[in-house]
Order: C-alpha cells, then sequence, then structure tokens
C-alpha cells in the first residue's frame, strides 16, 4: 500500500508520542463478509433527527454496533422509526432515501456505507465514534450527550438514568474556551471550584468529588503528588460529572460524587485542526490534533495532540507554561476484537506560585484590601507537576450483544516545588510589615497501577430483554511527599518585611531533610448491576459493590531521628449497595428514585482500641427527567438528600490507648438537603444551552450550617447560538455564573470577611471564513468583578481572575 501524505503526517505524529518507529499494519483484517439478518425483534422508538444521532440511539436501543464514517452521515436527517422490529428493519426505515445502505458484519455488526461504494465492494473504516453508543459528543455540535454509563456501567440515557447527571461536551469546552478541568467544572451546575492556591477543591452538595478517567476509578489524584484542577482538556471529548454518591463504579470516597474524563479516540476519516491563539497577560496557545485510519482497510487508526500554552497572570510575577502530548493506537485484531493503546504526558510549570494565599486581616483588625495582582509568594517559588500516562483496552463482542471490556493503565505524578510563602496565621502588621515567610522544598511523587474488567449484555426473562454488568476492579498508589529545608531546624520561618516580599533574596540549596510521608493504598472489588424492564413504562436498576480496602503510611522525621506507622485502615468485602427506579410517564418525560452509597475509611480506634466502622455516605433522591426533541434536549428536576455518618471525633470521656493515642467515637456527621434543575442540549435550531440551578443546605448533627465559605445557591448558564440565512457563519454567546453569598471568620479573631450574591459574565462569538478557517474571541468576566475564587483555606483568600480576552484561530486540515 502507498502511504498517503496524511497517512505520513499521522503515522510520523504517533511515532513522536510512542517514542518508537511506527510501522502501518495492513495485515490486521478487514470487515468481515456481510451475514444475514439477525432474526430478533426490538420495541424501536427513533425520533426524527440528525442521522449520526439515530444510528446511536438505535445502536443503544438494540445493543448493536452501528458504524458510520463521519464524513458519510453527517447533513443527512434520519424520519421517525417505532415498532417491534428487526434491526434490520430498522436500518432500512432509518436509511430510506439518504442513498446509504447497511452492510451486515456479523449477528451484531453493522457498517453505513454509500450504496454506490458498496455496489462497488469498498472498503469502508469498520469503526467509529460517531454513530457508535457511547455516548461520544465531538462532531455532533451539541451540549447533550445520547448516553452516559459513569453511573451504573450501562448504556443509559440522561433520562434512564436514576441519578443527576451533567455532561459538558466537546462543543461546549470549545464554544466557552475551557481549557482545564478547573475551567469545566466551574461552568458545571451545581459544583463549586474552591481554590487554595495552585490546588482546587471541588464540591457537590457540600462534600468532596471523585475522579475517573474512562470510566476507571484512579488514586492518582489522593496526594499532593497530583493535581486534577490544572488537566487540560485538549485531550477529552467530554467530561462527566454524576452528583451524589457514586460508589458503584468509584469505590471509596466523598459522597459529593464523582467526575469522569472521557478521552478522545481514533476517527475513521482523516481529520484533524491546527489552532493558535493569544490572550490578556501575554498568553498564547499553539495545538495539533490529527487522527484518522493508518491503513487502506481504516483497520488500524490513530490520534495525535500536542498543545503548548505559555504566559503571565494578572498575579505579580507568576508566570505559566504547560505542554500536552497524546496519542493513541485503536486496531481491529478481528471484526469483532479492538485493542487500544495510547500514552499521555503533561507538564504545568509555574513560577512564582502560591502556597498558601494573602492575608484577609492586618493585626489590628483592619481589611488588607490588596491589589489583585499581590503575590503572597516571593518571586523565585515554583510549582512544577508531571504526568505520565500508559493505558490499553480490549473491548471483544463476544455475540448476542454481549461484550467484554479490559482496561488498564499505569500512571506516574511528580510535583516539584520550593517557595517562600506569606505565613497567613502568623499576625501581619499593616504599619511596620512586621510578618512572617516560611521557606521549604516539597517534591513529591506518585505511582497509581489501575486494572478494570467487566461484562455486558442483554438477557431475556420473563418475556422480556434485561441488562446485566458484572465486573471487577483494582487500584494501587503508591506515593511519598518530602520537606526539605535550608536550615537544620524542624521547620524555617523567619521574620519578614510585608512590603517586601517581591524583594526577598531567593533560596535554591535545601540540603536539610525535615520529614517524609510515604504510604501506599489499594483497593481491589467486584461489582453488578443489571436493569430489569418490568413493565413497558418501568425500569428497576439493582447493583453491589464488594470491597477490599487497605491504607498504610510511615512519617519519617529526619531531624528527631524517629519513624512512626501512623494508624492504617483495612477493611474486608464492605458492600456498597445501588437502587433505583424509572418510570415513564411518556414518550418525553420519566419519573424516578435512587438510593446510592459510598464509603470512607477510617484510621482512627475507640476505646475499645478497634478501628472504628468506615464513614457511609448516602444519597436519596427523587426527581422527574425529560427528553426533548428526539433527545436533543435534557431537562431534570431533583430533590435531594445526601447524609454521612460514622465521622471520628475525639473521646473525651475515655483514656488514653495503650500506645497512647487518643481513642475516638464515631457520630453522625453531616447531613445535606436541597433541590436542582438543569436542562442541557438544544432549545431551538442552532440554539444549544448547559444551564442549572441548585439549592442545598450543610448542616451537621444539630442542624448548624457548615462551610460558610462554599455558597449555596448556584446558578450556571452555558449558551451559544449560529445565526440563521446569510449570518449563519457567525455563532455568538456566553456564559453567566451566580453564586450566593459567602463568609469566613478569621482565625485569630480579627473578622468576618463576607462577599454577596456574585454575578460573573461571560461572551463569545465565533466566525467561520470558510469551512476550514475560523476565528472565535471569549471574553472572561465581562464586567470586571473582583471577587474570591477562595476564602479561608489557609486563613486568607485568592483572587478571582480579572475581565481578560482570549483570541484563536483554528484551522481544519
Amino acid at each position: 500500500m502507498r502511504s498517503s501524505p496524511r497517512h505520513r503526517l499521522l503515522s510520523a505524529a504517533l511515532a513522536a508520542a510512542f517514542g518508537t518507529t511506527f510501522v502501518s499494519w495492513s495485515g490486521i483484517a478487514a470487515a468481515q463478509a456481510p451475514g444475514q439478518a439477525a432474526t430478533p425483534t426490538f420495541d424501536i422508538n427513533v425520533g426524527p433527527q440528525p442521522l449520526a444521532a439515530a444510528l446511536n440511539e438505535l445502536s443503544r436501543q438494540t445493543s448493536a454496533q452501528v458504524l458510520a464514517a463521519g464524513d458519510v452521515v453527517t447533513g443527512i436527517n434520519a424520519p421517525a422509526v417505532s415498532g417491534r422490529l428487526t434491526l434490520q428493519q430498522a436500518l432500512d426505515r432509518l436509511l430510506v432515501g439518504s442513498g446509504l445502505v447497511a452492510v451486515r458484519n456479523g449477528s451484531s455488526q453493522v457498517t453505513i456505507q454509500r450504496a454506490s461504494a458498496a455496489a462497488a465492494g469498498s472498503s469502508l473504516p469498520t469503526v467509529t465514534v460517531q454513530a457508535d453508543s457511547d455516548g461520544t459528543t465531538e462532531g455532533t455540535g451539541s451540549y447533550t450527550t445520547r448516553s452516559t454509563a459513569t453511573a451504573t456501567r450501562l448504556d443509559l440515557s440522561q433520562r434512564e438514568t436514576p441519578q443527576s447527571v451533567s455532561v459538558i461536551g466537546r462543543q461546549q469546552i470549545e464554544d466557552q474556551n475551557l481549557v482545564t478541568l478547573d475551567d469545566v467544572l466551574r461552568q458545571t451546575p451545581g459544583i463549586v471550584s474552591d481554590r487554595l492556591d495552585e490546588r482546587v477543591k471541588f464540591t457537590s452538595r457540600g462534600f468532596e468529588l471523585g475522579t475517573m478517567i474512562d470510566g476507571v476509578p484512579t488514586l492518582s489524584f489522593s496526594s499532593v503528588a497530583g493535581e486534577a484542577s490544572m488537566l487540560s482538556t485538549a485531550i477529552y471529548d467530554r467530561v462527566e460529572v454524576i452528583r451524589g454518591s457514586a460508589g458503584l463504579l468509584s469505590g471509596s470516597g466523598s459522597p459529593g460524587g464523582v467526575v469522569n474524563l472521557v478521552r478522545k479516540r481514533p476517527t475513521t476519516e482523516f481529520a484533524g485542526h491546527v489552532t493558535g491563539g493569544f490572550g490578556s497577560w501575554n498568553r498564547y496557545n499553539a495545538e495539533v490534533d490529527v487522527g484518522g485510519p493508518l491503513n487502506a482497510a481504516g483497520t488500524l487508526r490513530g490520534r495525535f495532540v500536542a498543545s503548548r500554552t505559555e504566559g503571565k497572570s494578572f498575579i505579580e510575577s507568576k508566570k505559566t507554561a504547560e505542554d500536552v502530548l497524546y496519542g493513541i493506537l485503536e486496531a481491529d485484531l478481528s471484526p469483532t476484537t479492538t485493542l487500544s493503546l495510547g500514552v499521555e504526558h503533561q507538564k504545568t510549570a509555574t513560577d512564582g506560585a502560591n502556597f498558601g494565599q494573602a492575608p484577609l486581616f492586618f493585626s489590628d483588625g483592619t481589611r488588607t484590601n490588596l491589589p489583585r495582582s499581590f503575590n503572597s509568594s516571593a518571586p523565585w517559588s515554583y510549582w512544577n507537576m508531571y504526568s505520565d500516562k500508559v493505558f490499553a483496552s480490549l473491548d471483544q463482542q463476544l455475540g448476542s450483544g454481549w461484550r467484554l471490556k479490559l482496561d488498564a493503565s499505569y500512571t506516574k505524578t511528580k510535583r516539584k516545588r520550593a517557595s517562600g510563602d506569606l505565613n497567613t496565621y502568623y499576625p501581619v502588621d499593616g504599619v511596620t510589615g512586621d510578618s512572617t515567610i516560611d521557606i521549604r522544598d516539597n517534591p513529591a511523587n506518585g505511582k497509581n497501577t489501575s486494572f478494570d474488567a467487566y461484562l455486558r449484555g442483554p438477557f431475556e426473562a420473563f418475556g422480556r430483554q434485561h441488562e446485566a454488568v458484572l465486573g471487577l476492579s483494582y487500584n494501587n498508589y503508591d506515593y511519598a511527599i518530602d520537606t526539605n529545608l535550608a536550615t537544620s531546624t524542624a521547620f524555617d520561618t523567619r521574620p519578614l518585611n510585608f512590603y517586601t516580599l517581591q524583594s526577598f533574596p531567593a533560596v535554591t540549596s535545601f540540603p536539610y531533610k525535615s520529614y517524609t510521608l510515604s504510604g501506599q493504598v489499594t483497593q481491589k472489588a467486584i461489582y453488578a448491576s443489571t436493569r430489569l424492564r418490568l413493565a413497558d413504562p418501568l425500569s428497576v436498576i439493582v447493583g453491589a459493590r464488594g470491597t477490599w480496602y487497605t491504607d498504610s503510611s510511615l512519617n519519617r522525621n529526619q531531624v528527631a531521628g524517629t519513624l512512626t506507622r501512623n494508624p492504617g485502615s483495612h477493611e474486608s468485602g464492605v458492600i456498597t449497595p445501588y437502587a433505583g427506579i424509572v418510570y415513564d410517564l411518556s414518550k418525553e418525560f420519566s419519573i424516578y428514585g435512587s438510593y446510592t452509597d459510598i464509603f470512607l475509611p477510617n484510621s482512627q480506634r475507640d476505646s475499645n482500641n478497634r478501628l472504628i466502622a468506615p464513614q457511609r455516605g448516602k444519597n436519596y433522591e427523587v426527581g422527574i427527567k425529560g427528553e426533548h426533541f428526539g433527545g436533543k434536549l435534557n431537562t431534570s428536576l431533583a430533590v435531594f438528600r445526601t447524609k454521612q455518618t460514622n465521622v471520628p471525633v475525639e473521646d473525651t470521656s475515655a483514656g488514653l490507648l495503650p500506645d497512647g493515642s487518643i481513642p475516638y467515637r464515631a457520630v453522625p456527621g453531616a447531613h445535606s438537603k436541597g433541590f436542582e434543575l438543569t436542562a442541557s442540549g438544544e432549545l431551538a435550531p442552532g440554539w444549544q444551552v448547559l444551564a442549572g440551578y441548585t439549592y442545598y443546605a450543610k448542616r451537621d448533627k444539630d442542624g448548624a450550617l457548615l462551610e460558610p465559605t462554599i455558597p449555596n445557591r448556584l446558578f450556571r448558564v452555558s449558551t451559544s447560538y449560529r445565526l440563521p440565512g446569510e449570518w449563519s457563519k457567525l455563532t455568538i454567546g456566553g456564559s453567566v455564573n451566580y453564586q450566593s453569598g459567602i463568609y469566613y471568620d478569621e482565625y485569630s479573631g480579627l473578622g468576618r470577611a463576607s462577599q454577596g450574591g456574585l454575578t460573573v459574565i461571560g461572551l463569545m462569538a465565533r466566525y467561520e471564513f470558510s469551512k476550514k478557517l475560523s476565528a472565535s474571541l471569549n471574553i472572561e468576566n465581562l464586567a470586571d468583578k473582583r471577587y474570591y475564587s477562595g476564602l479561608g483555606g489557609y486563613n486568607g483568600y485568592t483572587y478571582g481572575r480579572p475581565r481578560n480576552a482570549w483570541l484563536k484561530l483554528t484551522y481544519k486540515l
């Protein structure tokens, strides 16, 4: 086979990503010869919509793999199809008048081809993301998705999922210029993004969120060696957010929910883009993204993404550089077997980086009122994050709609950090400038190995078709965090003149090791879920996870010459249940109810020297969901109550334990209750929206309001509108983010810092000069509001970004 320039370009890019010479595999099997039509019939209900979306919906309803190249189905609309039909009958009706035909590749796989190509015997790629049932958003132009499996591992629409779900897809990421996970979650309904310094805490309903990648839980961000908020969105198709306990798939953690980052996959036709942009504070970005087939049969496909971003900040002496590399190969080993291999690399380096926050008060109780450009760390401070991943997956179609999926990954994360930071727990004299600076070197590293395997497919019982999943999961995380000092003391704190912080002499050597914290966390689990269709309008989803968990750590104090084994956790066979019910009121609306659970191990012991039982996070939720315009728009109203129990507190009524430590007792911890409304998708032709309003109140066991630094009312809306007719080359939109008031009482009693209700507005516009070239402009914080993006995390505050703009050009290859 003679390689085309596009093949050579993509092969060279993938060779750079994988660090090896790339050889085109032309011997991998092409599509299997067409077989006979399958005889089973299905209850089909597909509304009128674009053909790609209709095929996606048909794939979901029949559990068949319906494959089509993007350029084959783009611009074609499908009619409504409903009734008790075979797969072939449904396909024939969807394709009527389109000039396309369905070519069978076995009992449960179909390729959509142009009739002329099929007649000539042309070979088409056998795998695509365009019309598969995996919820891919790239190329759809939509602010919603047809399916998600993050909650249960079952491919369900949002209406069929008995939990609160939001999906931020590729189109919204590009429209709103959401370049990091922090940017994405600040636009997500119901999510609070609370910035400490270079780190950010994400919460939902008052509780923290866990993290998954491609549906597999990861512990990579369990220590400071990894920071999820810095993750670049350049390599992801979408971000799925489940609100409420999500222990069925994610394992241990908090009842806030889980964030699932879904990677981009190779395309079946050559496609890609080159983007260049620049923005406020001398920032710039360059990005290339290419993908497509690497052999004539299309049985080997690849994708390569490279991105470089660099520039200053509105904060004095601060600048950041980010490099991202991503490569993935996808090979059809047979018509029913697909193997994927991939690598990722990201480095985020920040000079003038912050550890801690700016002070709220001077020592006499007056407010500091510092400029937004104030940097609470010395200019020689730095914070560099490194992340390297290798991953693989095997997808095996077993026939009769059943599928075996294996996922494995290995991740290394590393932090290099040295700094001089204003200590906001020590007094700052506003007249003399007397204050304290902390100086230290804090490198950290982590290694995470994860594996997940599951079987999924339909089965028949009592005259109806149901679905089931059975899986197992393994996660192991090793980490170490060092503290190195420039002096031979336990802590290096020095006098500082607050007003000369930016000229504090650089410290370049840290020869004294103070202490090292190292540890290991291991989770092993089996899980299962099933969706039972008890009647035409009624479905019940039940599931459970059994988890075996160990956590151990050591603290080495080099100054004192001691080694301490910290209290650890060991849990065997902890059961995490899941239950949900969905009842269809009509073709558009369903009511639902669910109970979801998660656990978090305790390392504390009670007065009898026994380990306290794990904390349990429980979420009760009822609501109504809508699916409108053939699935183009999803809406929901949810009422929820989230509880956390078995929270350890010191038991002052008991004596010390045999090892001299303080005993603890378990108490009811906190509960949160509230409601939320959301909408996502197309409101009218060309008008996309993701919007949500959330209210909740988190209280302790005595009813006192908790965490006043986190707003309890949120309104989020992001939208874009492509103008009709002669103005169709122009798309306009923006975002509105409102949050209710927050406050924080200063640690030493100097006073209360408050922020009232806040609304931040953003604008966007994109103009298409041609089918290949477009320009876009994004403006953040249009009214230039001065506001806290973090409050009270280190007895201080962090300011949000002032008004800024970003202009970029995109050329499609």
